[in-house]
């Protein structure tokens, strides 16, 4: 992946009470990943570990309706798609995604 790059995402959340749908922003800069998931009306942080190949690690918290669960991820993104698995608490969470882009971004 390219260093200082900004990936944007629209995404679904698979859920144990059916598809989320939202968004994810991902910054990669060296080998670091920090990402922005919006899901069910709430901003959840997440930072970890990108290789140069797009597989990454990441761990932070998603707030749900009625906790704000512990989560680490682990998958692969490039600059059409990502798709990765959370581990939320004992729970796999499946998120998969494509590239939003815009008039006038690089690609």
């Amino acid at each position: 992946m390219d260093v200082g790059k900004h990936l944007n995402y629209n995404i679904v959340l698979n859920t144990t009470i059916g598809n989320k749908t939202g968004t994810l922003s991902a910054k990669i800069a060296d080998d670091a990943l920090e990402c922005v998931i919006e899901v069910m009306k709430n901003k959840n942080f997440f930072s970890g570990t990108i290789d140069s190949y797009g597989k990454f690690k990441m761990s932070g918290h998603l707030k749900t309706l009625t906790d704000n669960i512990k989560c680490k991820g682990e998958g692969y993104l490039d600059y059409s798609s990502i798709t990765f698995t959370l581990n939320a608490e004992g729970r796999n969470l499946i998120v998969t995604g494509t590239s939003v882009v815009k008039a006038g971004d690089d690609i």
